[in-house]
């Protein structure tokens, strides 16, 4: 607010406007008028008199005018209550008394005063008139002031329309538009209302109309038979009023819409005509006969009579029609009421035909981006929730990715990126807690969702390289933390099961992206699209070797053989040689494993065995010293080494890469006790045996020379399965018998274990939440030492280990959520 001066102050003293005009210093033109001194006082005091008697005029014709505009007073009786109406209905008749008494003598005055009255009026006429002309020439003038301030002064004059742009409006009142006139979508019965005098309808007055069955009908016959445009927004109206009927009272959003719905049936009718036939409206008025109006078409633009949900629809094919500027705000009111009763909706029933309906409507929202970005975000969050693991939600949850894909497919360009992005971060907050106290609950989920992020990643090899590289490096870039400062905080960045699981998906999206399917020759455009993603094997390889190297140890074997795992996915996919044998062959290596088991008391019939692709280190207490653990580790590296040994077993170089692993098989045979392990690695030197037999025979009838062969299975048979095949039919095989080997549980034994996992989940959460806390706060301890973010500078140089992603569900960061992700036994121990 402009501070006022004190000649203003004085000015607005004096009267203001109307006191310069009452005195006469104002002309017409708007012009000052300059007083010239009088000498006789007699012309002074007359003077006087006319312009007190004018103040006095226009003070009463004041007065009056408020009398008037007052809504509470005896002539506005608007406000008042019953008891103070009644008073005022009997003042005024008593005034009405007065007056009829009074009547009879005020005649004759005023045929007294009238002959003086007609000359005085016609006075005030003019000098009314005169007035008004002034004050519109000093409004012009006023005008043409500020507009030369505005010219010489811009400064200023940006300054008043920031602070009080008030100042700068002279004569607009009248020029004014009520902005509530515009706001009403019922222009039509707005108009009639008004014309007929009756008061103007309020949104509580709208919202009161009951939305019958009779309604519903003669809506439904309107707009799908007789094609109106009316019709369909009334039926649009009513189910956004629906979709809001859950509101709280005292929510703003419960005014929405005009209509209000008591009959659940209707509710349900009205739903399935909305979420099932609209599309079949709204497809006829903007693409389909209802698109020309009767009008000639061009033979360029044909009529489309169905749409292909999974193919983009151009954005021009429907703005042509004549109809899309009616039709536009209907379309946008009813994306806008579907996402938001996909946001409420709880039940799996009612979620799962909610997003079955909407594939139809999925190619309109290129219209309308934020409406998009909104269905992206709510899809992704119903894709990746974890609260529920029944099968009835895995319904919702197959169906809300099969939204979120075809969104990805359908929209323009940019957008896929943004699906690719929101999947992989949903996908790598959910990866924290899914271990094996989750493995009926969570993991299963999980698994699901890996291979919903690999179909995403496999749509656009060109944007999944991108994003695909920044999320692979920020992986690189924790590792190397760990292997530079080797504390037990980044040690636990690493050897956390996020980190295992963000590991298997990169490693399932790039053998999705490299395998081939036998028998087809893939063209030079798919070479080029594969060839991006194939050259992030090598960091990825590199990445899986050194988190297998970081910490040798027996207590980590099972995360050891989980790499192993990995790379052979990689190289069985790719058709390229990955070493993991000197893995494999240093675990025979280990003290533990030549040493007598401990006999340990039997823990009764909750003993399942152990399952080491569920785990990732051992037990602090007898780390690899009893005979369960040590028949599981080495069972998995047996198995391993069968495989690895079966997956190369036509390559020309198979006798030579036999020769260490036989060496060392033979000595551990002889140093075994065990009856059991000695036959595992006997029966293993048969294999490499044999395939080196029947390689040196093939070899040798070949006409290039070992070195000079480029191609890994050179020695193949035509009609032999390819490395991908044997690895896959490997891995079908193995879960085949550990499926067999699981004892058979209970509905009640499931039932309590499926509780107790519960409990463990919310006691991990907490337990995350809490580390998550300490974590920051030694942070802030640490930067106000400033030592350790110095040291990092100079070492890292550019680089920051969280650049990329941010896995953590809250705002905190990510480097502080994983340091607080691990196992909750003895997270410190990384000896």
């Amino acid at each position: 607010m402009v501070k006022s001066s004190k000649r203003s102050k004085k000015f607005q003293s004096k009267g203001g406007p109307q006191g310069a005009l009452a005195k006469g210093t104002i002309t017409k033109k708007g012009k000052l008028k300059v007083k010239r001194r009088n000498r006789d006082g007699s012309a002074n005091a007359a003077d006087d008199a006319q312009a007190e008697a004018r103040r006095e005029l226009l003070e009463n014709e004041r007065l009056k005018k408020r009398g008037e505009e007052d809504f509470a007073g005896k002539a506005n009786l608007g406000d008042l209550d019953i008891d103070s109406f009644l008073k005022t209905m009997e003042d005024s008749d008593q005034e009405k008394a007065s007056d009829d008494e009074g009547s009879d003598a005020s005649e004759t005055e005023k045929d007294d005063a009238s002959k003086n009255s007609d000359s005085d009026d016609s006075a005030e006429d003019v000098n009314m008139s005169d007035e008004e002309e002034d004050i519109e020439a000093a409004e012009e003038i006023m005008k043409a002031e500020m507009e030369k301030l505005a010219e010489n002064d811009p400064d200023f004059q940006k300054y008043l329309e920031n602070n009080d742009s008030s100042l700068l409006e002279f004569g607009d009142d009248n020029e004014m538009e009520d902005p509530a006139e515009n706001e009403d979508a019922n222009g039509e019965d707005d108009n009639n209302a008004r014309s007929g005098g009756e008061p103007k309808l309020t949104e509580n007055d709208i919202t009161s109309i009951k939305f019958t069955p009779k309604m519903l009908d003669t809506y439904i016959h309107d707009a799908f038979e007789n094609h109106k445009t009316k019709a369909l927004k009334n039926i649009i109206s009513a189910f956004r009023s629906a979709c809001h009927m859950a509101d709280p009272n005292d929510d703003s959003s419960q005014k929405v819409g005009k209509f209000h719905i008591d009959s659940p049936v209707v509710f349900d009718r009205l739903m399935v005509v909305c979420l099932k036939q609209c599309h079949e409206e709204i497809h006829y008025q903007l693409l389909g006969k209802g698109a020309s109006d009767g009008t000639e078409k061009d033979e360029e633009t044909p009529e489309i009579d169905e749409l292909d949900e999974n193919k983009p629809l151009h954005p021009r094919e429907f703005t042509k029609s004549i109809r899309w500027p009616k039709l536009k705000p209907v379309i946008k009111s009813l994306l806008t009421s579907i996402l938001y009763l996909l946001e409420q909706a709880k039940e799996t029933k009612l979620q799962t035909f909610i997003l079955k309906s909407f594939s139809k409507y999925v190619q309109y929202l290129i219209a309308f981006p934020r409406i998009l970005k909104g269905f992206l975000k709510t899809l992704t969050s119903l894709w990746s929730a974890t609260n529920d693991s029944s099968p009835d939600y895995q319904v919702v949850r197959l169906n809300a990715f099969l939204r979120i894909r075809q969104l990805a497919v359908t929209q323009p360009f940019p957008f896929i990126e943004q699906c690719l992005k929101s999947s992989y971060l949903a996908y790598a907050k959910r990866a924290k807690f899914a271990n094996a106290a989750t493995v009926t609950t969570l993991l299963p989920t999980l698994t699901f969702m890996g291979n919903c992020v690999v179909e995403l990643y496999s749509l656009d090899f060109a944007s999944s390289y991108q994003h695909a590289f920044v999320y692979i490096r920020q992986l690189a870039l924790h590792l190397r933390t760990a292997l530079q400062k080797k504390t037990p905080d980044s040690f636990r960045v690493v050897y956390c099961w996020q980190y295992i699981h963000c590991l298997k998906l990169w490693t399932a999206v790039l053998a999705s992206a490299c395998s081939r399917v036998p028998g087809e020759t893939p063209t030079k455009a798919n070479e080029e699209e594969t060839e991006l993603l194939r050259s992030l094997v090598y960091p990825l390889t590199e990445i899986i070797l050194g988190v297998s190297r970081l910490i040798p140890t027996s207590r980590h074997l099972p995360l050891h053989l989980q790499c192993v795992r990995l790379l052979q996915q990689l190289a069985a996919s790719t058709e390229r040689y990955i070493p993991t044998t000197s893995i494999l062959l240093d675990a025979l290596n280990l003290k533990e494993i030549m040493m007598k088991p401990k006999k340990v008391q039997s823990r009764g019939a909750n003993v399942r065995g152990i399952r080491l692709p569920l785990m990732l280190k051992l037990p602090k207490e007898d780390t690899l010293r009893t005979t369960e653990q040590l028949d599981a580790c080495l069972g998995e590296i047996f198995v391993l080494l069968n495989r690895e040994v079966d997956m190369y077993r036509y390559s020309p170089s198979i006798p030579e890469f036999t020769v260490s692993i036989c060496q060392r098989l033979r000595r551990f045979a002889k140093e075994t006790k065990n009856g059991k392990h000695r036959a595992f690695a006997k029966g293993c030197i048969e294999v490499c045996e044999k395939h080196s037999k029947t390689a040196t025979k093939a070899r040798s009838l070949l006409k290039e020379a070992p070195k000079d062969i480029r191609r890994l299975e050179a020695l193949k048979p035509k009609n032999a399965l390819s490395m991908k095949q044997r690895y896959d039919a490997s891995i079908t095989k193995e879960n085949h018998l550990e499926t067999a080997a699981q004892p058979v549980v209970s509905e009640s034994a499931k039932a309590k274990a499926l509780a107790q996992q519960k409990e463990e989940l919310k006691k991990a959460e907490k337990a995350t939440k809490k580390r998550s806390l300490d974590a920051e706060n030694k942070a802030k301890k640490k930067a106000k030492m400033n030592i350790e973010v110095s040291k990092d500078s100079r070492d890292f140089g550019d680089d920051e280990v969280n650049e990329g992603i941010d896995w953590s569900d809250d705002e905190s960061g990510g480097a502080s959520d994983q340091d607080s992700i691990g196992d909750k036994s003895n997270d410190s121990d990384y000896e």
